[in-house]
């Protein structure tokens, strides 16, 4: 079982290394991200984008890439649609997204003829290292899907838990969580919580223990458990959080981050392969956790 993001990378070298195509490469902390991956032996870049812009972001960012494969297209859309293509046909194993809008990335990744699609709901999943939670945290949707339905969440849960699975951990537990831990009518967060719970009992949801609605607090807290004398299989010890929309999904993310001191890495599961995305915003060790975490979903 992955515990931590060092765990995680001595997977990932023992695992790699794997080839992933860069959709739209000249951003210097990908450039930098990347750079350290290769020296790890983990990934092999496959660069898509302006040449000459890759080598000027890489020359001020003091990365030395050569011997890298480079295709040089300056139009982002078709620069994104080749770096799809080039997973899809085979010749990298997983996709990582540079500095493209996520709109312009995602189309591409969902395009008929050469995109990843399986017929599956896509969704972001954030894979956090808390310094005050013993294991490693899995939230979604905080990037994706804006307000999801009932069997949406079903898919979000199934995305989350395969990624759980490729992190060890064989049976994840899973928090639905909301503002209460009580069925309340006037919130349709726990009456969706309450249904995917009686799902997963019944056999509906598979893989994982789901309960909910749970608060926060009782997610992750035993202390909490103990004081409400809350009996759940999940409570005090979750290992995916499914949140209600992507704000609460998405504030939460980064309230570990900013607030909690937590490391981060974020993958797009439910494609054809995995599929690395990020915000722009996102640290250089950010992004080396985020090619780790593809590189052991292969």
């Amino acid at each position: 079982m992955i515990k931590s993001f060092s765990d995680l990378m001595k997977q990932a070298k023992a695992s790699g290394p794997k080839k992933v195509a860069v959709a739209v490469a000249q951003d210097e902390v990908v450039l930098e991200a990347l750079s350290e991956a290769a020296a790890e032996k983990i990934a092999t870049p496959v660069l898509f984008g302006d040449k000459k812009a890759i080598e000027e972001t890489a020359q001020k960012a003091k990365v030395d890439i050569k011997g890298w494969s480079i295709t040089d297209i300056k139009d982002m859309a078709e620069a994104s649609r080749a770096a799809v293509k080039a997973v899809s046909s085979g010749q990298a194993d997983f996709l990582m997204k540079g500095l493209v809008a996520t709109s312009t990335f995602l189309k591409a990744v969902l395009d008929k003829e050469v995109g990843l699609r399986t017929g599956r709901l896509l969704s972001h999943v954030a894979v956090m290292e808390s310094p005050s939670y013993p294991k490693l945290i899995l939230v979604s949707d905080g990037g994706m899907n804006v307000k999801p339905d009932l069997m949406a969440k079903v898919d979000i849960i199934n995305n989350a838990v395969e990624i759980s699975q490729k992190l060890g951990v064989e049976n994840p537990k899973v928090a639905v969580l909301a503002a209460v831990e009580v069925l309340n009518p006037e919130m349709q967060d726990t009456i969706d919580a309450t249904h995917l719970s009686k799902m997963a009992d019944r056999g509906q949801i598979k893989g994982c223990l789901v309960d909910g609605p749970l608060a926060l607090d009782l997610a992750v807290s035993a202390e909490a458990v103990a004081h409400k004398k809350i009996k759940s299989p999940v409570a005090g010890e979750a290992d995916i959080f499914l949140t209600p929309e992507i704000a609460s999904g998405n504030m939460l993310v980064k309230g570990l981050i900013y607030l909690g001191g937590a490391q981060a890495a974020g993958i797009i599961a439910g494609a054809g392969r995995p599929v690395v995305m990020l915000s722009r915003a996102d640290s250089k060790q950010q992004k080396l956790n985020s090619i780790a975490l593809g590189v052991i979903s292969c």
